[in-house]
């Protein structure tokens, strides 16, 4: 097959997918591609359509080996430096590739020859090119820190072509290095995963003044920011019960705000499972495990579990293991409710610790009705304004999340201390109705199925 043929298997298969006229009154014909999969029969053409979506993977995988080894080849002829381009990713770049895929099979196309296994099953169409990408990338990052014969290499890359993902490649491959490390490392040897000293935090206030925040963290301190904001990024519905809006990115950002307000205001943390967040260490059974009963366990080789593994993110050396096994964090909470100053009166505008307990014991969370999002999460708000005399005191304070709290100050929302000593909240003014009675409604914490006033 030279490049005509395969310029017209391309566009006879274009043309297949291609929407058509029927022309000829309607004489019985077979089906094209674009047909099926613009007007499908219900259950008749699952199978076709299943065996569509299954050979265009494998045609993918296999367009996109002739890609990547064509631009290998296309590299070895210097054809980029005879039009004025440095590598053959930026001679995909010139024809419209994203620069991501350039460079990805690029780097396949000249690892090709490396991995023989590899590049018969992207050939093939079994295997994707982020695959083999992983693969290439994570055998290099093995072979920088241990040396390996021909059968350990090939046993590595087995072990890692039946992964499930990029990403579970990666993971195999960092612990698969450690593993095979020498066991005494030399000792002015950090590994870069686990150097804090490499550790690097930019902030940069853009044109419309918001702040652009990049990290470059260890290990052990991104597994500790991940801890922390774990129990804050899970999505919390709205309080008419639709699911959370926010995307994944915009809830991490939000868990964020809410650690650092959480800090400065000296209050709790938040709890995860009924706990509070705290790093995870896995460690191997030969940590921990009596000798005689690691006599099942196999010698040599690369093993599933024979790395020291943090939840988050992911393999460390023995090292950093046993720092962390030594270290602990104990948070020990003393309440003495008799000397607890419940009302500063105006000596101080922020509600101490303190008041921020019992105001989380009487509105258990959001006070607004509906919401109930944990008081870790919350701001203390003054009923009545500090700035037009409100004190600061339990009986003048509530619980309310970011949202609410602006909710509050932005719109006609009222909220005031019922006779029963509990957050009360008034609709605001319906302007199409101006005289109708607006029903003060029961705080969260409060809620029940009947609004009769003595009910809880």
């Amino acid at each position: 097959m030279d490049a005509a043929i395969l310029t017209r298997l391309t566009d006879d298969l274009i043309d297949d997918l291609s929407p058509t006229t029927d022309l000829d009154g309607g004489a019985p014909r077979d089906r094209t591609l674009g047909e099926l999969l613009s007007d499908p029969r219900q259950v008749f053409d699952e199978p076709d359509i299943l065996a569509v979506v299954v050979t265009a993977v494998r045609l993918r995988n296999v367009a996109e080996y002739l890609i990547a080894t064509s631009v290998a080849t296309a590299e070895r002829l210097g054809i980029p430096a005879r039009k004025r381009l440095k590598t053959g990713a930026d001679l995909l770049t010139a024809i419209g590739v994203a620069p991501s895929a350039a460079y990805r099979a690029a780097r396949v196309g000249r690892a090709a020859h490396t991995l023989p296994t590899v590049t018969h099953a992207l050939r093939d169409g079994a295997l994707g090119i982020e695959h083999a990408d992983a693969i290439g990338k994570g055998l290099t990052h093995i072979t920088d820190r241990v040396e390996l014969d021909d059968d350990q290499r090939t046993e590595i890359v087995t072990s890692l072509k039946i992964q499930t993902s990029p990403a579970a490649i990666a993971h195999r491959a960092r612990e698969i290095a450690i593993t095979l490390a020498p066991t005494e490392p030399a000792a002015d040897h950090v590994p870069v995963a686990e150097n804090y000293d490499l550790n690097d935090m930019t902030l940069h206030q853009n044109d419309e003044g918001r702040i652009a925040a990049t990290l470059d963290l260890d290990v052990v301190t991104g597994e500790e920011l991940q801890a922390a904001l774990d129990p804050l990024c899970r999505p919390v519905p709205l309080p008419d019960g639709t699911p959370d809006p926010r995307p994944p990115s915009r809830r991490r950002a939000d868990a964020l705000g809410q650690i650092i307000r959480t800090y400065l205001a000296g209050s709790e943390r938040p709890s995860s499972g009924g706990v509070l967040p705290h790093v995870t260490l896995i460690r191997p059974a030969r940590m921990w495990l009596p000798e005689a009963t690691l006599t099942a366990i196999p010698e040599g080789g690369a093993h599933p579990n024979d790395a020291d593994t943090l939840g988050f993110t992911g393999p460390i050396t023995a090292a950093t293991a046993d720092i962390l096994a030594c270290d602990g964090a104990l948070t020990d909470v003393l309440v003495d409710a008799a000397d607890a100053p419940l009302d500063v009166g105006r000596t101080q505008r922020l509600f101490p610790p303190a008041i921020r307990r019992a105001l989380a014991v009487r509105d258990r969370g959001c006070a607004f009705p509906g919401c109930g999002r944990p008081a870790s999460w919350c701001d203390a708000h003054h009923m009545d304004h500090w700035e037009d005399g409100g004190s600061t005191c339990v009986d003048n304070g509530v619980l309310l999340c970011r949202m609410h709290h602006t909710l509050i100050h932005h719109t006609g929302w009222e909220v005031f201390l019922g006779p029963d000593r509990h957050p009360w909240f008034t609709p605001p003014l319906d302007p199409e109705h101006p005289r109708r009675h607006r029903e003060p409604l029961r705080s969260q914490a409060r809620r029940t199925m009947t609004d009769l006033p003595h009910a809880a």
